[in-house]
């Protein structure tokens, strides 16, 4: 695999890909599960962190990583390492709302009976509220 990369001038590449391989044992188990290598920027690394506050705290451990990182890639060794929130590979969907359809009152006098011999009033009446904010969306 080496030498196709090579020919087709995909150094960088191939050297990503090294490196997404040993991810894990290079930087450890808990890093390794919430960051991933992104690119190389000239002798940058740049690296996906899995939110605002992990990156924070990557930050102050930059220095052992570069450490870490640098005894793999000796040969071509980064000089620094950047952060960057993964992309948002597909969009969520935004959820309609829609206005409840309304409960007949035979269901709801059925539910009524059915939480009748709950003896707490207070009881009843969240069991009711349930109820009815589950029947609201599954209509």
């Amino acid at each position: 695999m080496s030498a196709v990369y090579s020919s087709k001038n995909w150094k960088q590449q191939w050297r990503l890909f090294r490196l997404s391989q040993d991810w894990p044992a290079i930087v450890g188990t808990e890093i390794g599960r919430l960051t991933s290598p992104a690119f190389f920027r000239q002798d940058a690394l740049w690296i996906f962190v899995q939110d605002s506050a992990w990156m924070q705290h990557m930050q102050f451990i930059k220095l052992d990583l570069l450490k870490r990182l640098n005894k793999v890639l000796e040969e071509q060794p980064v000089t620094d390492i950047r952060w960057l929130l993964p992309p948002e590979i597909l969009a969520k969907p935004k959820r309609q709302v829609s206005e409840p359809l309304p409960i007949s009152p035979q269901e709801e006098q059925t539910f009524r009976a059915m939480t009748e011999s709950v003896a707490n009033q207070e009881c009843r009446e969240a069991l009711h509220r349930l109820w009815q904010t589950l029947a609201d969306h599954s209509k």
